[in-house]
């Protein structure tokens, strides 16, 4: 099983869609590990809302909740 220090990859040129010069089409790499982050919510430690109205700040508390 491929580990984060030497990932497999697969470089796929489909014949289809002509050879392209120098680069490949699609790459795949499988990965040891891949988490996908869904239904975060802007909650600040006390439970409320934070940045109501305001995106960014919404965003950043997620990211700040995603960190702990």
């Amino acid at each position: 099983m491929p580990n984060a220090a030497s990932p497999s990859i697969t470089r796929i040129n489909p014949p289809e869609l002509g050879t392209p010069p120098g680069y490949s089409q699609i790459v795949e790499v499988a990965a040891s590990r891949i988490i996908f982050i869904a239904g975060q919510t802007a909650l600040d430690r006390d439970g409320n809302v934070a940045g109501i109205g305001d995106f960014a700040a919404q965003a950043a508390q997620v990211f700040r909740n995603l960190a702990t």
